[in-house]
């Protein structure tokens, strides 16, 4: 009885005469610590039914198995580029290898651990539904304020403070013009050291939008006023419904969990007017810059970006 290796398996039943031809491989596409890959179906099928197919990666070689076409890839690692190449089986054996597929790099999952902190979504800074940048939100214990603290101990004015994307630019305006005393939780932000990375800084208005739509800790039914952003990977033109976002799938940030975001007010760095600055409720995502409210005490969470 003819007898084949592979992956250190003894496949008995092998019949190199018998087994299908390699399958024509397709595109492959990036998700969430995931890629779907398409193939095309080997002509000839050997001496029997093809009885499923497998995509296996470069690197890591982690395997996905189907009856057909697409086949998904799971478990992948975020920010990493992979190729793949797919092999079909039946009752003879496993076919020779496709050739490789196109790269794609999937993105992490929400909530996992990625640059000194947790992946929290991805920004397109030029607006165009591509992304750039992936945001990293800071661990609680460090990232997060400990009491809340004020955008600007009195209501007037910060120069250049006023971009809707561009937390860090804010950060170093309000940083540039004046003391821990004068803008604490800019400072706080942009003081810290995490996990060897010192970039970290006070999220802009559509940064921590962001954060909203993909850690939302709570269940709470969704304030429908607010949720355009442009920056959003993909971008949302129109406003949250009542159960879009849902709360978050990520367990260590729901409101049990270990690094969730307080159901109160966060400071966004992003000024509104000369006495306002943005912020967001990240129990049910209401967002407002009112009037004669920088010196009003709120949350404050820092977070960094990695370059996609």
């Amino acid at each position: 009885m003819s007898m084949r290796y592979q992956a250190g398996i003894v496949l008995p039943g092998y019949n190199p005469l018998k087994v299908p031809n390699a399958p024509t491989i397709g595109t492959a596409t990036a998700g969430s610590g995931a890629a779907s890959v398409t193939f095309t179906a080997p002509s000839d099928v050997g001496g029997g039914a093809i009885t499923g197919y497998s995509v296996v990666s470069t690197p890591d070689g982690v395997i996905g198995t189907g009856a057909s076409s697409p086949v998904t890839v799971s478990g992948l690692t975020g920010g990493t580029a992979y190729t793949f190449k797919v092999f079909a089986t039946n009752a003879y054996g496993p076919s020779p290898l496709s050739a490789a597929s196109n790269s794609a790099t999937p993105i992490p999952v929400v909530g996992s651990a990625l640059g000194g902190g947790f992946f929290a979504g991805q920004i397109s800074t030029a607006g165009n539904g591509i992304a750039d940048y992936n945001l990293v939100v800071g661990p609680v214990a460090s990232a997060q304020a400990g009491t809340t603290l004020t955008y600007k101990n009195a209501n007037t004015a910060t120069a250049g403070a006023d971009s809707d994307i561009d937390g860090p630019q804010n950060t170093a305006d309000m940083v540039a013009d004046g003391n821990s005393t004068v803008y604490p939780a800019a400072h706080f932000c942009n003081d810290l050291v995490i996990g060897g990375f010192s970039d970290w800084y006070m999220p802009a208005k559509n940064e921590l939008e962001v954060c909203y739509f993909n850690l939302k800790p709570t269940t709470t039914v969704n304030d429908t006023s607010s949720g355009i952003n442009p920056n959003a990977v993909p971008a949302r033109a129109s406003n949250y419904t009542t159960g879009n976002p849902a709360q978050t799938s990520a367990t260590d940030f729901k409101d049990t969990g270990t690094e969730d975001f307080a159901a109160v007010s966060y400071w966004s760095s992003t000024e509104g007017s000369a006495t306002a600055a943005w912020r967001q409720y990240l129990s049910y995502g209401y967002q407002i810059a009112q009037t004669n409210s920088k010196n009003g005490a709120r949350r404050v969470r820092a977070i960094r970006r990695v370059a996609v």
